[in-house]
């Protein structure tokens, strides 16, 4: 799709030239089997925080993960395949990520629902469960040691806290490099994550992620920015086929500038473009 761009220069639906960038593979959700496998009531609870594995740590202090909650697999007697517990478990966790934040918008942040499932010796025990969290990466993928809690976290004023920018156009570049926002970037994600679909239902072409995403990014990133301005204009990204049905059903719809620049689109109105 590199030289097209969605120009935001109204809301109408005819005036606008869509730009996506389907993302390959699964970008986030990563999956965690712990080696020696806990029992039911060993398990953290919903609220709780751990590390890299399911030992409960104080929230108060750093941490990397957080529970956002625990449920069953309903899968076969035998061991399934990375694959199908994947599609069993990820979207389960990425809707529970969705309530525990308080809003749909998590795919334009850098919180990310991480999940772990029984080992197989758990399995052959008769261990069916899945524990779903909520981590939050730097922009070099690493998880970032939290000294807060997420609950509710998009409910509130925490999105600019957590707001994906990127270095590079993500509706032209494989790789829109993910930056801090205070840093020099040419884009960022904005509020108004578009659902595309559900997991079990066919993902959709490119050309239909166009269509249903022009429009509604438009006026996403208009509203963002306050007024519609010939420097900055919609584009988006959508997941593959393979995290599609994983649950990675979404758009992310950014306010992308001509320009790189050091500062934010958001609220910025008909003021320049910050330097």
């Amino acid at each position: 799709m590199k030289g097209w761009r969605a120009t935001v220069v109204a809301l109408s639906a005819l005036s606008l030239v869509a730009c996506t960038a389907q993302v390959q593979g699964v970008p986030d959700a990563q999956v965690v089997r712990p080696s020696l496998t806990p029992t039911v009531d060993q398990l953290p609870k919903p609220g709780q925080c751990t590390d890299t594995g399911l030992e409960v740590l104080d929230c108060k202090t750093e941490h990397e993960a957080e529970v956002t909650e625990v449920g069953s697999v309903e899968l076969g007697a035998e061991y399934p395949s990375d694959r199908d517990l994947r599609r069993a478990v990820l979207p389960a966790c990425r809707a529970a990520l969705t309530a525990y934040l308080g809003s749909a918008d998590h795919d334009a942040t850098r919180l990310q629902a991480h999940a772990f499932w029984p080992s197989r010796d758990g399995w052959a025990k008769g261990d069916r469960w899945r524990v779903c969290t909520v981590v939050e990466l730097k922009p070099d993928g690493s998880r970032v040691r939290r000294k807060t809690g997420a609950k509710d976290l998009l409910k509130a004023a925490g999105f600019a806290t957590v707001q994906l920018c990127a270095v590079a156009s993500p509706g032209e570049a494989k790789d829109a490099g993910i930056t801090a926002c205070d840093q020099p970037h040419k884009a960022e994600a904005v509020p108004g994550v578009l659902t595309l679909g559900n997991p079990q239902d066919p993902a959709p072409s490119l050309d239909q992620v166009n269509a249903k995403a022009s429009e509604h990014c438009a006026k996403a990133v208009t509203n963002y920015v306050g007024a519609p301005r010939e420097d900055v204009f919609a584009s988006w990204r959508a997941f593959g086929s393979q995290a599609w049905s994983e649950g990675h059903t979404t758009a992310v719809c950014y306010a992308e500038a001509t320009r790189p620049f050091t500062g934010r689109l958001w609220g910025l109105g008909a003021n320049p473009l910050p330097a």
